[in-house]
């Protein structure tokens, strides 16, 4: 038995027929630009319409529906549910856990935060952070990046940023490759990302081409904005994405050769008085509800965007806030992935937070696990033993099954308010701030970069200094 990840159908047949259609004449009509002649070559003579002169290429309705029938099917009925976490770092700032205040980021900050998931059950043990938080010089922060990724054993987001860059990032991927003794297609790590929908800009079109013609890959992310990016209602919202998403993944078979398709959802509803992009909306659940019953009816991977909040400090609000985008996420079906530390639309970065999310990740994983229904964890016997009035504490039936049935915190209350009164009133972030402490007080974590491979990613830094840096 599962309580998660059975079919959760919030649309019906009709509705989703009618966004499919709708998907295909988006993508046959409309389809995609992509501001680089060398990228739209290779697509036509892969058998797509392109328009040299608009920089448009267009996917044609019959091609669209062969490779939706052709990708690999992902398997629904027998899909483990997937709970996890993460701890990324962002811009923004960081939640001291001794002050208690808000700071910026010092060296020393990011390598105890790269290194607290190590010391968590349910946090991925690698980190990753997108740019540099600490104060370099901007055309080279994603290469600072890399290097303070490297050397504290968290993993690099893949910016590139500028095109004057993307040498320099070849170079630290080869230096990586060597000291890893890898090929440098399995260690390159690159990443641009759609900001208005549909439209591969020239920037980024000119990376992923760089790295294209050498043999390399660059993802192509994108999240939208309900009212600013993407229709303000959740059904224009949802089809653009569909379109968008199998675009992409057929630009990813035109380019790299990859047949497959997953449908990601990353959408969030503008905040109309402020503008802003917020996490903790009940838009996002929805939205990856549709999405997930999208990819169920094409046979294939989908998920969503889920976990993260907009409260500024540890709080019920993040609590809430996370706890409702991820749980509908996770009943449908989706890949719940919390953003385990992360605050205030990823402006925050909190080690207290992100002790507080693995206590959640735990129980999620208990809410997502199979519990068995048979004759043994029934236990008609011991109910018939026990009897009208009786109790279950010392019976052999408990003793055998309890660790099992039941999840076991370690942050959230497990008494009543008499004992919690007398043992000094604290919350569970007071418990969690003692947790984070504890891992301080006694962290000890070597590098993880070699000598030799922190001076050729110093040397590579101090080349782009002398050539980009005015």
């Amino acid at each position: 038995m599962r309580v998660v990840g059975q079919p959760c159908n919030v649309m019906s047949g009709a509705d989703i027929s009618l966004i499919h259609q709708s998907a295909l004449r988006i993508l046959a009509e409309l389809g995609m630009e992509i501001q680089n002649e060398q990228l739209l070559t290779a697509l036509a003579d892969f058998g797509l319409r392109v328009d040299q002169t608009e920089q448009r290429v267009r996917f044609p309705p019959d091609l669209v529906e062969r490779f939706i029938a052709d990708v690999p099917k992902y398997d629904w009925e027998r899909a483990e549910p997937h709970v996890g976490g993460s701890a990324g770092v962002f811009h923004g700032l960081y939640h001291d856990p001794v002050t208690r205040e808000l700071v910026p980021w010092t060296e020393e900050a990011l390598a105890f935060y790269f290194a607290m998931p190590r010391h968590l059950e349910h946090v991925n043990p690698v980190a990753h952070m997108l740019g540099c938080r600490l104060p370099v010089p901007a055309p080279l922060e994603p290469l600072y990046e890399r290097y303070y990724c490297w050397k504290y054993g968290a993993g690099d987001s893949g910016t590139i940023h500028l095109d004057e860059l993307c040498p320099y990032v070849l170079r630290l991927s080869e230096a990586l490759a060597d000291e890893l003794q890898r090929p440098l297609k399995n260690v390159f790590h690159a990443t641009v990302y759609l900001v208005p929908p549909l439209k591969l800009g020239r920037h980024e079109a000119y990376q992923v081409a760089y790295f294209w013609e050498r043999g390399l890959r660059v993802h192509i992310g994108d999240m939208y904005l309900m009212g600013a990016t993407a229709p303000v209602t959740m059904a224009g919202a949802v089809t653009l994405n569909l379109a968008e998403q199998i675009a992409l993944s057929i630009l990813d078979w035109a380019l790299f050769g990859e047949k497959r398709l997953h449908i990601g959802c990353g959408l969030g509803a503008i905040d109309m008085r402020t503008s802003i992009y917020p996490y903790g909306r009940p838009e996002i659940p929805i939205t990856n509800m549709m999405t997930i019953q999208l990819a169920r009816f094409y046979g294939v991977s989908g998920g969503g965007h889920s976990g993260l909040p907009d409260a500024k400090l540890p709080s019920a609000e993040a609590g809430a806030q996370k706890a409702l985008s991820a749980i509908p996420t996770l009943i449908a079906g989706g890949r719940v992935s919390i953003g385990a530390g992360l605050l205030s639309i990823d402006e925050v970065c909190s080690p207290v937070q992100m002790v507080l999310d693995n206590e959640f990740i735990g129980a999620l994983k208990h809410l997502a696990k199979d519990f068995e229904i048979s004759e043994a964890t029934i236990g008609l016997d011991t109910i018939l033993e026990v009897g009208p009035g009786g109790h279950y504490l010392d019976t052999d039936h408990t003793l055998r099954y309890f660790r099992d049935e039941q999840w076991q915190p370690t942050i959230w209350s497990r008494e009543m308010v008499g004992p919690w009164i007398e043992a000094g009133s604290r919350l569970d972030a007071d418990k969690a701030r003692d947790v984070v402490l504890d891992i301080q007080r006694d962290l000890e974590e070597p590098s993880g970069m070699s000598p030799a491979l922190e001076r050729e990613v110093l040397r590579v830094i101090e080349d782009a200094r002398r050539a980009l840096v005015r």
